[in-house]
């Protein structure tokens, strides 16, 4: 009599796209293996788990270079973090220093002096902190705007609370690119669901660069031509490597948008300058797996640019966004005049409407300068060249002060107002989510 053939269940290790490896459950004969049975270990035997550790290290793709090339960036990223720390320290200890011991600290006020400053100019500082509530209120109404030409619902409410954790996580982040990923979660988690969710942040980042671009381009055309006339004291002060800086910030801060558009309008030249651009940096060493980046870039350059090709079918809405993005700026920018009015900052020989656009016009060029800054907030950077160029008008004692409350409105105070709205709104989710689990259906 003829013996059936037995099926053998094994188990055989799989990794999916997510690397994390999966235990599957096969059958195969044994007329297909001739490989003679493995006796089983006895208990008191002590397994060795070199063999294993090799096959599940060539299975994840984990060899020695890359745990060296994964300790090498904790190390420089460790080394960037103490770098960044003792470089702003030493800013604000090289800046402190300055305006109170050396240089026109003869000058220095005594206190009724300042007292007559600050109780003659103590309602700038309300204005300041206006304009800090003004640019998170601004940036809700442009995504609220998107929000409507794409589902019909204001969701302003929403739309604001988006906009301050955009705020939060991007001033965390080197470059101001972190703030996305949690406005896109944060948008599907309350009532904007789908592609919307994902396509909203993207146009407002858009439309804010374009924004940010245009008015820089228009800055410092008015600055080289001096059509605001500004006072010489700033011209002489402002060397030209502030203005090549700029550009090549502002260069930078166009290549996104541009690239969206190229892809718009002419997809296949897109993806060659994507290809190339990568390619040169794979060969510089620059990036590194060139492929898979270009893959994830063209895929986000793409999305990218559906989203803004479906959001300019809509002109009058596009062009309010736009709007709304210049008066971001300008609210961004206020809020370094107003903390220089507070300070006693006086262009007697224009004032008004006039000297707020002379401070936005300087202001702009020295975000142009400093926007490829790999620091959180351009931090040290943003502090130093602030210093630099406005101290020439306040008073000596005055100067850094009013650098330090500038930095706490402009940068430190989005960071805390996120962090405090952020845990709140989590905590007040998860009430939620328990009430909701409690109440019967």
């Amino acid at each position: 009599m003829r013996k059936k053939k037995e099926r053998i269940s094994l188990s055989q290790i799989e990794v999916g796209e997510d690397l994390e490896p999966k235990i599957v459950e096969v059958s195969v004969s044994d007329a297909a293996t001739e490989k003679p049975a493995v006796k089983p270990e006895k208990p008191s035997q002590k397994k060795k788990s070199i063999g294993r550790q090799l096959v599940m290290t060539r299975l994840l793709g984990i060899d020695e270079d890359e745990k060296f090339i994964n300790k090498r960036q904790k190390f420089f990223k460790r080394l960037f973090t103490a770098v960044f720390v003792v470089f702003v320290v030493g800013v604000l200890a090289f800046t402190f220093y300055r305006d109170f011991f050396s240089g026109k600290a003869g000058d220095a006020v005594d206190a009724a002096a300042l007292w007559g400053i600050f109780s003659s100019c103590w309602y700038y500082l309300i204005f300041a902190l206006l304009s800090l509530g003004f640019c998170f209120l601004i940036k809700g109404a442009k995504l609220s705007v998107v929000c409507r030409s794409m589902t019909k619902k204001w969701h302003f409410k929403t739309c604001v609370e988006t906009g301050i954790i955009g705020y939060y996580y991007n001033n965390i982040t080197p470059l101001a690119v972190g703030g996305q990923p949690f406005e896109i979660y944060h948008l599907s988690k309350h009532g904007v669901h789908g592609g919307v969710a994902s396509s909203m942040p993207i146009i407002a980042f858009f439309m804010n660069q374009l924004a940010f671009v245009v008015m820089g381009i228009i800055s410092l055309a008015f600055f080289k031509h001096n059509t605001l006339n500004v006072s010489a004291e700033f011209t002489s002060i402002f060397p030209p490597v502030i203005s090549v800086m700029a550009i090549v910030g502002l260069v930078c801060c166009l290549f996104m948008p541009t690239l969206v558009l190229t892809f718009s309008l002419m997809p296949r030249l897109g993806s060659k300058i994507v290809h190339a651009v990568i390619c040169l940096g794979g060969k510089l060493k620059i990036v590194r797996n060139p492929d898979k980046v270009t893959f994830k870039t063209m895929k986000t350059v793409i999305h990218n640019s559906r989203c803004v090709k479906k959001f300019a079918a809509a002109p009058l809405t596009f062009m309010l966004s736009f709007l709304l993005s210049v008066a971001e700026w300008c609210a961004t920018c206020s809020i370094a005049y107003f903390t220089l009015r507070f300070f006693g900052f006086d262009m007697t020989e224009v004032g008004g409407m006039m000297e707020w656009l002379q401070i936005t016009e300087l202001c702009l060029i020295l975000y142009a300068a400093i926007s490829f800054i790999p620091t959180p907030g351009n931090s040290g950077a943003a502090d130093l060249s602030f210093y630099a160029l406005f101290q020439v008008k306040l008073m000596a004692g005055l100067a850094f002060s009013a650098m330090v409350v500038w930095r706490f409105l402009s940068f430190y105070a989005f960071i805390l107002v996120g962090f405090i709205f952020t845990t709140l709104k989590k905590k007040a989710d998860q009430k939620h989510e328990v009430l909701s689990k409690d109440i019967p259906l």
